[in-house]
């Protein structure tokens, strides 16, 4: 009789462990629907990328993660998406304004720091790339990986572009993002803010005399049907960020965490293998569209970089990084 009596006691304390148990794993098989929203067009390397992400997490996670991708700003300009991402009405972004997510990205933007795009690399899997993705969080993004967002070059409607003089006066459309305004004004250029979308009728009617951006950029929202001139002068290599709104990350279940972890290293080298085999590609485009191509020799490019040292300093002195922060970037770099 005892023991029936401790038998049906023990049902009864291992039966609510058992539900918890079957709720938990119920937990687990909860579908979540990740929107991506990014400002290129299908045809970028970023959406190409992007698509091989969306492959990644849905295999891995078996359904459990769904990959929703929205290009070409559908879902507003790139302030936008990266507030509605904060906000958590957008979970994932991928794109430029780099002082939205983190102003510590600008280090990354210091104009002709990166030799190649192997360099950054460097920076974004080292002790400092990472201090820099975690000074996002205290902005409600988790950064997950910085890839190589294209080396940038200059194009305008006016005259060749071999030496700082000759940037003098032009009016350069630049996106909201201070390093390229600061290059640009120590070049002796004039910046004016424009939305990437609107880029491409701002050239065509004289608002703008130039930008700069990379050449996928470039041959992708067609600006040189729209320009005369071209300089070939990497004066920045961008970080390419993807993220994710922090609140959402920290409620996702472990395992899917890693996936989607995972995943964005797989976007970074995905799109940074495009971007180099998609140069050449985009060269053609450009030249045979009837765009003149300078290359500056090392000499002229000196004179650029001289033009730009002050804007070293006025970061430094803004306090966005320490010199201590550019040093350690030199030194990873020069390994």
């Amino acid at each position: 009789m005892k023991k029936l009596v401790m038998l049906a006691l023990c049902v009864l304390l291992v039966t609510p462990f058992l539900f918890s148990a079957g709720q938990t794993e119920t937990k687990t098989d909860k579908v979540y629907t990740l929107k991506v929203g990014h400002a290129s067009t299908t045809e970028a390397t970023r959406h190409k990328a992007l698509l091989t992400f969306k492959d990644y997490v849905e295999k891995e996670s078996k359904g459990r993660l769904k990959i929703e991708i929205y290009p070409a700003g559908t879902l507003g300009n790139e302030n936008d998406m990266i507030e509605a991402m904060k906000l958590g009405t957008l979970e994932m972004f991928v794109g430029g304004v780099f002082a939205s997510q983190s102003p510590m990205l600008e280090i990354y933007l210091m104009p002709f720091f990166f030799p190649t795009q192997a360099d950054l690399m460097k920076v974004s899997h080292s002790d400092l790339g990472k201090r820099i993705m975690e000074s996002a969080e205290q902005y409600g993004i988790k950064m997950l990986a910085i890839g190589d967002g294209g080396s940038r070059q200059f194009t305008n409607n006016v005259r060749p572009i071999k030496s700082p003089a000759d940037m003098k006066g032009l009016k350069i459309r630049t996106p909201p993002i201070e390093s390229i305004i600061k290059s640009m004004e120590a070049l002796g250029a004039n910046p004016v803010s424009i939305p990437y979308g609107d880029t491409y009728m701002a050239l065509k009617t004289n608002v703008a005399d130039g930008e700069e951006n990379p050449l996928a950029n470039i041959g992708d929202m067609k600006f040189f049907e729209v320009q005369k001139y071209m300089t070939m002068i990497d004066y920045q290599f961008h970080p390419e960020p993807i993220d994710i709104n922090l609140e959402l990350w920290n409620k996702l279940p472990a395992d899917l965490q890693k996936i989607i972890q995972d995943g964005a290293w797989i976007f970074t080298d995905e799109q940074n293998r495009y971007r180099r085999e998609m140069n050449d590609y985009y060269y053609d485009m450009i030249e045979k569209g009837g765009v003149q191509i300078y290359k500056p020799t090392a000499a002229e490019v000196e004179k650029f970089v001289k033009a730009c040292e002050p804007v070293y300093a006025y970061f430094v002195k803004k306090g966005i990084f320490s010199q201590a922060d550019l040093d350690e970037m030199r030194a990873i770099v020069s390994k």
